[in-house]
């Protein structure tokens, strides 16, 4: 589906009245478009990615996508209303909460029929699995309450009291932890899954909704659908860390299973927002869409499939390569490759607010583009006659700095190793020691080490950090 003109997003009629068509706006990648039934809202994946299943809730139906394909194969009638979903780690069963049946129902992934359903459940919302797969958890919104489901038997086995309004419930990596956001309470609340109870509520959301966990466990994303925010929350301190302040009623999220982007769905402007999981700043916009709901990221990180409430269809995304490379030194001078779609006719290209030396638009697809001088992460932004589009991120690096030497001296021989001390080492590519290039580990920013090789006779050579950013300040060292 190609990408809706910034000032017409409301206007497929306009090619009916006769108007001539919006140009259309740069961003960083196409869509494509799957027509599933009325009303649909969640979407989870098999853990191998061949299979989308997603909640119809006008149509009381789940519809299967085929992914290598991108095309609906079934439709699966469930309960009224059917509204989260989640899919067993084994790839065997998908489960589905009927919001307005009061109920769960269980299909089997290998016919896509309904095989079981489990309730009564007052009106069930977000689901989600232990890593082992043997329990459900639900959130009941009509008891204000999480349902524990036991998947060998298919019963409910326990009833963990949480805030007024629950949404959404996602259980971290290793099993351990439950966490369920409370629209009722602006609170998130905390659950030990050995224990089955609340042992903490996070408080200071605004109406938080979708939730999602890095890999590692470590980090919380949060959208606050009443706030225009996002929450980065730490779960081992159970604290807010930092507030990502710009999606206009953010409503869901989803971090990449490599951990690299968090997605977020933005119903506000229709778009699909990516977070940089380690700056937590947005590096990209994709717009096109249709009232967004939930999202889902393949295995292997490369697409994004975004449930388009307002459109009866999924649109499917390739993850954006970004600017490549990425970072640079503070003086400018980056030659970079700018990939994405609708650059035809672009007529500025900015790195935050400063213009790019120069660019060069090869095709539709393509801009090649010479970085400025600047500090810090900045946006990346084409304009053309369709509007300005934010293509990605582009990071600074500030020059190293070498202070000293840990020895400053050693054999003429060579083998030992020199511990570098200074700033600004993160991004370190070679160590020059004399006329000697070396590959240095990385003990932190302020350190690295080498192996020194040997020389051809004793004296004093100069060392220097060669870092993304530049080159560092020579120090010496010396061969006795």
């Amino acid at each position: 589906m190609p990408a809706l003109p910034l000032a017409e997003a409301d206007s497929p009629a306009a090619g009916l009245s006769g108007r001539a068509a919006a140009p259309l706006v740069p961003f960083a990648t196409a869509l494509t478009q799957i027509p599933v039934g009325h009303g649909p809202i969640g979407i989870a994946l098999t853990p191998n990615g061949a299979r989308a299943y997603v909640t119809n809730y006008g149509a009381g139906t789940v519809s299967v996508i085929d992914t290598a394909a991108n095309t609906v194969v079934a439709q699966v009638n469930t309960g009224a209303g059917p509204w989260g979903i989640a899919a067993s780690p084994d790839g065997t069963r998908v489960y589905t909460s009927n919001y307005g049946g009061g109920s769960v129902s269980i299909i089997s992934t290998a016919t896509n029929t309904v095989v079981g359903t489990i309730g009564p459940i007052p009106s069930p919302v977000g689901i989600s699995f232990t890593p082992d797969g043997l329990l459900a958890y639900v959130v009941s919104q009509g008891s204000s309450t999480v349902r524990v489901i036991d998947t060998t038997t298919r019963t409910i086995i326990g009833t963990i009291p949480v805030g007024a309004t629950p949404y959404n419930v996602l259980i971290t990596p290793d099993g351990t932890r439950a966490y369920v956001s409370s629209f009722g309470t602006n609170s998130v609340y905390a659950v030990d899954t050995a224990t089955r109870t609340v042992t903490d509520i996070i408080a200071g959301f605004e109406l938080p909704r979708g939730m999602s966990c890095s890999p590692d466990g470590l980090t919380l994303y949060v959208t606050n659908n009443g706030g225009n925010t996002v929450s980065v929350v730490s779960t081992t301190t159970n604290s807010i860390t930092k507030t990502i302040t710009g999606p206009s009623i953010p409503y869901f999220a989803e971090v990449a299973p490599n951990g690299r982007n968090a997605y977020v769905s933005v119903v506000g402007n229709s778009s699909v927002e990516i977070i940089d999981t380690l700056s937590n700043t947005v590096t990209s916009t994709v717009f096109g869409l249709n009232v967004p709901s939930w999202l889902a990221v393949t295995p292997d990180s490369r697409y994004v499939y975004v449930v388009n409430n307002g459109g009866d269809s999924v649109s499917v995304f390739q993850v954006p390569d970004g600017p490549g490379p990425n970072r640079g030194p503070v003086g400018g001078g980056t030659t970079l490759t700018i990939t994405g779609v609708h650059f035809t006719g672009a007529t500025s290209v900015r790195f935050g607010s400063r213009e790019a030396r120069s660019f060069t638009v090869l095709d539709d697809n393509t801009i090649t583009a010479v970085t400025p001088a600047g500090t810090g992460a900045v946006r990346i932004t084409v304009t053309t006659a369709g509007g300005t589009g934010v293509i990605g991120f582009f990071y600074y690096i500030p020059p190293p700095s070498t202070g000293d030497l840990t020895p400053p001296a050693g054999p003429v021989e060579g083998g030992n190793t020199v511990t570098i001390n200074g700033t600004g080492f993160s991004t370190a590519t070679l160590v020059r020691l004399g006329a000697v290039a070396l590959l240095p580990t990385a003990l932190s920013d302020g350190q690295i080490t080498v192996t020194v090789p040997p020389a051809a006779s004793p004296g004093p050579v100069t060392c220097q950090v060669v870092t993304v950013g530049w080159i560092s300040n020579p120090v010496i060292y010396t061969y006795e």
